[in-house]
């Protein structure tokens, strides 16, 4: 993900340690797995499937 977010102008990445389950963060966007991946397009939740989102990406190279 780092690789492609370095190749591409229109994608931005951004990545969150949580630490623990129990953190803000986690417990905010409801995390109960990793990797965690939601896809957001001009500041609008796209998907929250983490297949989806990695499948969109490749689509889109």
């Amino acid at each position: 993900m780092e690789a492609a977010a370095h190749q591409r102008q229109d994608l931005r990445l951004r990545i969150v340690d949580i630490g623990s389950w129990h953190s803000p963060v986690a417990q905010q966007h409801g995390v109960q797995r990793l990797p965690w991946l939601w896809l957001y397009d001009k500041g609008e939740l796209v998907s929250k499937d983490t297949r989806e989102v990695i499948e969109r990406l490749q689509s889109q190279r």
